[in-house]
């Protein structure tokens, strides 16, 4: 016999621990995907119990369900339209008034719905206590007391999802003063005759239309043309008069009201005065006006530093591992078949080179999300919001932004990837596309080279103005960006941050939240990245054997040149090649130098006769190296309090030499500028494709480009007045 399937979706605000609750009921076994058309995580369980087949569905974490984010209009619409047999209300029981505003939307569905009190153990441990008895009441709902972590009263929670379900328990919604149920019950009496009138929850139904909301005036108008707007003009003026604030807002305030009676009934707080508690103590020092700021650099920093130098050694074993390993049997079974040496480069420098330079991204997205979510799910990083709105703010920015930002000094893909923390889609949009101007690592080299030709005595300076000039140009981007593309959309609307407890995040919690975006960027970006890579190895070698002016690089170089010369830069056809490369990396830049100048050798010369076969030794080997790379990654992880340097190879003397000839010191600090500034690379560009579409990844091409051109041409015309 077929077992009945009930839909039982997940929903509370975000951070109350849904998701660890369900992975302890699944036991792990969760798929995870994507809602259509939208890359907000999707993740779905399926399990048996008691002759059921239970589908529960985790929805975004949502404060209200106004539909003003992705995340809230699709936790509204699966609500509304895909109908739920179940509603398991997630609440931080600790937080209980707050979360309860969210339950007080859930209420007016009609859809059985059970609380689950989750924290509860950090509840009872700070004293409180709760007549759960009376809010089951209340309410006429069930309610469990929870642990996600531990998976405490998982069992329990199971057993009224079906018991709500069988007993087909309505909730009983929150009710508000007289006159608001008044007007309330003339827009039934309004809607009655309408078509769509039974298709929606009745009291759901009726306090949307008061409210004026434009989501469902839209949908009814494109579905039954019914103007929702203009029917029930008459009543929300009404109130609106009668509260001197729009409809929305008294709503609001009704919410609030009737959860605070609710609560002063079933909520019981310590009798004796106990002394201050160590969250109030943290966020003495975190909220801090004067330390809270000072205190959020030094810890993205330490993220920074933890991020990028304790993945140094796995990213080196990594693409080690790609090309020294599996890239030389790949080369010894092609030579076994006598393959050209135009197929051995393009193997190994396109097709292999390609996988290992991808490759080496994985170990600083994994350590980057493990840090990020460390200080997301302990409850950081909303005060580190907090206390850095103010200051991004009058840029078009928020709190959240700079955190992202940050990040873009070590790598602008995981900086990217970041902005997931943000709420509304064109502030993320809006931060991703200035995380480029933040001078990541990679552009280090480069800047080393230039400073230590023509400014040995101060090259220090010289970078450090890099560093700082990408900061300023950020925010000028920023602010003209919110003032022009997305003045419509970017909301000017005052900061509300949740400030969460303090909590020391479980294991799995931390694992999870790192794996999902890892993967993603794997199976998305890495298509894109390889193929650049495949593209400028066919730049830089047809026709094969020919030296570098006379390859497709070359010619497209000489003819690009004269774009370059207000810049200073372009009077050498052998700078501008530099920087198609460029495009894949930037560090690739010095390296492209040393060829072209003929400094290092062609790297498609292969030296066919070193390669052997010792399959055994070269795997113990690798093994050797991969615990290696684990004791280093270990030991800087230990020496994490040792300022972190700015690290560069070795400049090759003669390589400086010849750069000299190239440049004039104006025009080198130009060439500094537009590398700073320049298109994005291609890993970051494929992870702007994977996040927001093609379409926004071509316009950060193209305002990268044609700011580094701009500033570029203005740095060069005002230095060669001085030098």
């Amino acid at each position: 016999m077929k077992k009945k399937t009930l839909k039982v979706a997940f929903i509370g605000q975000p951070n109350v621990g849904k998701s660890s609750l369900l992975y302890k009921i699944a036991g792990g076994d969760v798929q995870i995907g994507n809602w259509a058309g939208i890359t907000v995580d999707k993740h779905v369980a399926k399990i048996s119990y008691q002759g059921f087949e239970l589908e529960l569905v985790d929805l975004p974490g949502v404060y209200n369900l106004t539909p003003y984010t992705p995340e809230e209009r699709i936790a509204r619409d699966f609500l509304i339209f895909e109908k739920p047999d179940v509603i398991v209300n997630v609440i931080e029981t600790p937080l209980l008034e707050r979360n309860l505003f969210l339950t007080s939307q859930l209420l007016e569905l009609e859809i059985p719905t059970v609380l689950a009190l989750n924290m509860w153990d950090e509840f009872t441990a700070k004293g409180y206590s709760l007549d759960i008895a009376t809010l089951k009441k209340e309410l006429n709902v069930e309610a469990v007391e929870v642990v996600g972590k531990t998976g405490y009263n998982v069992d329990k929670l199971l057993e009224k999802i079906i018991e709500v379900y069988l007993s087909k328990k309505k909730p009983k919604p929150f009710k508000f003063s007289n006159l608001i149920e008044e007007v309330l019950e003339k827009i039934d009496q309004k809607l009655q005759k309408e078509e769509f009138y039974k298709l929606f929850p009745r009291r759901w139904l009726n306090l949307k239309t008061l409210e004026g909301d434009e989501y469902l005036a839209q949908y009814l108008k494109e579905k039954f043309n019914f103007d929702l707007l203009k029917c029930c003009k008459k009543e929300r003026h009404y109130i609106s008069e009668a509260y001197n604030m729009p409809p929305d807002e008294v709503i609001t305030e009704e919410r609030y009201k009737a959860v605070a009676r609710l609560v002063k009934k079933i909520l019981k707080t310590p009798s004796e005065v106990k002394r201050k508690s160590i969250q109030e103590w943290l966020d003495e020092i975190f909220l801090n006006p004067y330390l809270g700021l000072p205190l959020f650099f030094l810890i993205m920093f330490l993220v920074f530093k933890l991020t990028f130098d304790v993945s140094a050694p796995f990213m080196d074993w990594l693409e080690g591992f790609v090309n020294d390993f599996v890239g030389k049997y790949i080369l010894l079974l092609l030579q076994a078949l006598h393959a050209p040496d135009w197929l051995l480069s393009f193997v190994k420098e396109g097709i292999i080179g390609g996988i290992g330079f991808f490759a080496t991204f994985i170990p600083v997205l994994m350590f980057m999300y493990l840090a990020i979510g460390f200080l997301e799910h302990s409850g950081y990083f909303a005060r580190a919001a907090f206390v850095t709105d103010a200051l991004v703010r009058k840029f078009g920015l928020s709190g959240k932004s700079t955190v992202a930002m940050i990040l873009g000094f070590g790598c602008n893909v995981p900086a990217v990837l970041a902005t997931r923390t943000l709420e509304s889609p064109v502030l993320r949009k809006l931060t991703a596309l200035v995380i480029p101007f933040m001078s990541c690592s990679a552009r280090l080299p480069v800047y080393a080279l230039l400073a230590l030709a023509f400014f040995p005595d101060h090259a220090a300076v010289a970078i450090f103005s890099m560093y700082l000039l990408g900061v300023v140009v950020a925010l000028f981007i920023a602010f003209l960006l919110s003032r022009t593309i997305f003045k419509k959309s970017l909301l000017e609307v005052p900061f509300i941050v949740e400030l969460p407890p303090y909590r020391l995040p479980g294991f799995k919690e931390i694992i999870r939240s790192m794996w999902t975006p890892v993967w993603e960027f794997i199976h998305r970006a890495g298509t894109v990245i390889f193929f650049a890579n495949l593209a400028v190895w066919v730049l830089m070698n047809i026709p094969y054997g020919a030296p570098p002016k006379e390859t497709l690089l070359g010619k497209i170089a000489t003819t690009a040149a004269p774009l370059f010369k207000p810049a200073g830069f372009g009077e050498h056809w052998e700078n501008v090649a530099v920087l198609i490369p460029g495009f894949l990396a930037k560090e690739i830049v010095v390296t492209a130098y040393g060829t072209i100048l003929g400094i290092e050798e062609n790297k498609e010369n292969l030296p066919k006769e070193n390669l052997k076969f010792n399959l055994l030794e070269d795997l113990k080997e690798q093994i050797t190296k991969l615990v290696n790379a684990f004791f280093q990654a270990f030991k800087r992880l230990v020496n994490q309090i040792i300022p972190l340097s700015l690290e560069v190879e070795d400049v090759k003397p003669k390589l400086i030499e010849k750069i000299k000839k190239l440049f004039t010191p104006a025009s080198a600090v130009a060439f500094m500028v537009f590398v700073l500034l320049y298109t994005p690379c291609a890993a970051t560009v494929a992870v702007m494709a994977q996040e927001f579409g093609y379409s926004l990844a071509l316009f950060s091409i193209f305002l990268n480009f044609t700011t580094a051109w701009i500033l570029s041409v203005l740095t060069y015309q005002v230095l060669s007045l001085i030098f």
